[in-house]
């Protein structure tokens, strides 16, 4: 798999990862319809990675304060 293969593919994971599909559908269907050669798990694998791990760096503030104040609804959502 080239570069831009794989740079195609994982802006087709991260732009349909929030969708209520499967992003792992979409991307075999984006190399389907793009003719790119089969990956392997492992590309499977990072694009997944890859997402988790925006999502906690987008969300850090809130999981941080989730994981010390506990599910008290007043302690996630007050400004501090």
């Amino acid at each position: 798999m080239s570069f831009l293969d794989a740079l195609i593919l994982g802006v087709v994971q991260g732009l349909t990862e929030f969708l209520p599909v499967s992003s792992s559908g979409h991307l075999v269907i984006a190399q389907k319809i793009l003719g790119i050669a089969q990956h392997d798990l492992v590309f499977d694998v990072a694009a997944h990675l890859g997402t988790l791990l925006a999502i906690v760096t987008i969300y850090y503030s809130l999981l941080k304060r989730l994981l010390v104040n506990g599910l008290a609804p007043k302690a996630l959502f007050s400004a501090k």
